[in-house]
């Protein structure tokens, strides 16, 4: 139990630091005016087009999670297509990348999410609210989850079809 809580511990610590690499980079652009303006996405999203040690037939088309329903303790595992939406209660899912590890190394999955929570305002309209956008891990659900009173969402697998 303490060697799972250090390398959370660990991973944190690297998460907080490339978070503030890339803030950085954002202000450091968008205070220089001389120098040529980026968007933020350009700067937080590898172009996996132009760097050659990336290895794409490592992304999968399907991503397989596990949804967990907290009022009705239903649990449901959903395989979804990545770049399309997937509604699931009152959240929409959707799974912009789905990378696993080669064979040869520790088993490993990652997904990144995007999820988006519709709720009614006072005036009856419907209210999409992102909740979560980041990567989740096979290996390490609780590092990186989402947090929601009523649902839970564990990345299990990458799927090539």
């Amino acid at each position: 139990m303490k060697k799972n809580s250090f390398f959370a511990f660990c991973f944190t610590i690297l998460f907080a630091i490339s978070t503030r690499i890339d803030a950085q980079k954002i202000n450091s652009s968008l205070s220089n005016p001389d120098t040529k303006s980026e968007s933020i996405t350009q700067l937080n999203t590898p172009n996996l087009e132009e760097d050659d040690n990336n290895d794409t037939s490592r992304f999968g088309n399907y991503a397989i999670v596990q949804a967990l329903n907290k009022t009705t303790a239903k649990t449901s595992i959903l395989e979804l297509k990545v770049g399309e939406k997937f509604i699931f209660g009152s959240i929409k899912i959707i799974p912009h990348r789905c990378w696993q590890s080669p064979l040869d190394q520790k088993p490993e999955n990652k997904i990144l999410l995007e999820i988006f929570e519709s709720k009614t305002d006072s005036d009856d309209k419907i209210v999409e609210k992102r909740i979560f956008y980041g990567w989740m891990f096979s290996s390490s659900p609780s590092v990186s989850g989402l947090e929601h009173p009523i649902y839970d969402i564990i990345a299990l697998n990458c799927k090539f079809k």
